[in-house]
């Protein structure tokens, strides 16, 4: 290959990383998401890794949105507040919450999730109602696939101090992809319909693989990364395997049913970029992100 050729893929890949990973932390320092003000988060009601003065994450999208249901649906409208709105004892305090400046000010929860399925491990968040004035209970929920693998309740009315609380998650939550908190009793509606949430200081770290994990993580291989024209996926054993790939945002561009030994995938037609790989099976699933030069 030319020199000039050489060093042009050279700059493009070092303007990737650059991109990518100036800045920017990853899942295993253990990174805390607080967001300071609404840059990127009023735009679309999404509260994203980067957004509103929050880090960014390197090797995994996390987003954060309201839902009006225990399934998780999404709900329209949410904002980053300061005190001056949450009324917190705590007058340095702020969130992200609901403010729709009329009567059904609230949410049934709020969700965090990874955009690609990729697992991640969630520690602790910082929580605070700024409207209950009787007892009211919280239940927090992780899913995995979309499968239900752990659970946890406390209790979000303090008895009127009014004070954000730190919620830590126990080790069922060690590797998920998704959590959804929501009220499931007590609260001012009367039918938990909703609940004046708040969120903030959300951190998360490298999931906690179970030993069936790690094997498959050692099974499947992707490489090479960065590549140009093709990407191969290498395993041995796996029934009913395919693999799906995604932009950055987490938009779907295609899937392909794989077969045991070697797989190319071709990806001549996307731009530069990174794109989100994500290998399913009967055993579980793998996802990585790859470079295109």
């Amino acid at each position: 290959m030319p020199f000039f050729m050489t060093k042009k893929y050279f700059l493009l890949i070092a303007a990737i990383f650059s991109f990518e990973f100036a800045s920017a932390q990853t899942l295993s320092s253990a990174p805390i998401l607080t967001f300071t003000n609404n840059t990127g988060i009023s735009s679309d009601n999404i509260a994203s890794d980067g957004d509103g003065g929050s880090v960014n994450i390197s090797d995994i999208d996390i987003q954060i949105y309201n839902i009006s249901d225990v399934n998780g649906t999404f709900l329209n409208q949410l904002s980053w507040e300061n005190n001056g709105f949450l009324a917190s004892s705590n007058s340095s305090f702020s969130g992200l919450t609901r403010n729709d400046g009329g009567p059904s000010i609230g949410s049934k929860g709020m969700l965090i999730k990874s955009v690609s399925g990729s697992e991640f491990k969630l520690n602790q968040f910082v929580y605070y109602n700024w409207g209950e004035t009787s007892s009211t209970i919280i239940t927090v929920k992780g899913y995995k696939n979309n499968i239900e693998v752990a659970s946890t309740t406390f209790q979000a009315y303090d008895g009127g101090v009014y004070a954000p609380m730190a919620i830590t998650l126990n080790t069922a939550f060690n590797d998920v992809d998704e959590v959804r908190f929501y009220i499931s009793a007590g609260g001012y509606a009367g039918n938990q319909s909703h609940t004046n949430h708040s969120i903030n200081s959300i951190q998360v770290s490298a999931p906690v693989l179970s030993t069936n994990d790690f094997e498959l993580n050692s099974k499947i291989k992707i490489y090479p990364n960065p590549a140009t024209n093709n990407v191969l996926i290498d395993f041995q054993d796996l029934d009913h395997t395919n693999v799906e790939v995604s932009d950055s945002n987490g938009r779907v561009l295609f899937t392909q049913k794989l077969s045991n030994n070697s797989n190319t995938i071709n990806i001549d037609n996307l731009s530069s970029g990174i794109y989100l790989f994500k290998v399913s099976s009967n055993q579980g699933i793998k996802t990585s992100k790859v470079i295109k030069y």
